[in-house]
């Protein structure tokens, strides 16, 4: 049985009904954008508070090493949100994937893009801490690049914006020293998860 040439047009419908499927599917799942947005921005005003106390302490005369205090303590707080995020996002997954019915190719690259930008974010916590640098510019480098291509893949506008509101962030982060670079990272995660994230949970199309 000879298999049917498809023509330039029908082919590009079939493309364009992936990316629909693909756009469904991330539509609903829009709640990780939310869960992670929430989870960071707490971690972010948190560590804010928590360096702001330790500042009026004088903390920052007390060292570990050649590291101080402070800064253990603010890497604690991100690593105790990111455990309880990771915690959430596994049995969102999980129930999302019981009643999920549409798959595509760019549900798998879609997965692929983020667990490597995790394993971008475990490794650069890594460099930074050796290399005893602020993981901020760092960090909000990678979520840009992350969210944005998301959003040229999935062709959101809001999420497009929200990625590139990263990057700005990232450049900024360099020009603030102490606790307010919590600051920074929180209005970066307002501006790049939380914003777009409810934008894309309210989408209709």
């Amino acid at each position: 049985m000879d298999k049917k040439k498809l023509t330039p047009e029908e082919s590009f419908d079939i493309i364009n009904k992936a990316i629909s499927n693909f756009k469904m599917n991330y539509k609903e799942g829009g709640k990780i954008f939310l869960l992670w947005g929430w989870i960071l921005t707490f971690a972010s005003f948190s560590s804010f508070i928590l360096l702001s106390l330790l500042n009026r302490m004088e903390a920052h005369e007390l060292r570990a090493g050649n590291w101080e205090l402070k800064g253990l303590f603010s890497i604690g707080i991100w690593v105790v949100f990111g455990l309880i995020g990771f915690i959430f996002m596994f049995f969102m997954n999980r129930k999302s994937n019981k009643v999920k019915k549409v798959y595509s190719h760019l549900d798998g690259y879609f997965k692929s893009l983020w667990t490597v930008t995790a394993a971008s974010f475990f490794i650069a916590t890594i460099l930074c801490i050796k290399l005893q640098i602020d993981p901020p510019p760092i960090m909000l480098l990678i979520a840009g690049i992350g969210t944005t291509t998301s959003g040229l893949l999935i062709k959101f506008r809001p999420v497009i914006i929200g990625g590139m509101a990263f990057f700005v962030f990232s450049i900024a982060s360099t020009f603030v020293s102490n606790e307010y670079i919590a600051l920074i990272v929180g209005a970066s995660i307002i501006c790049g998860y939380l914003i777009p994230g409810y934008f894309l949970k309210s989408a209709k199309e």
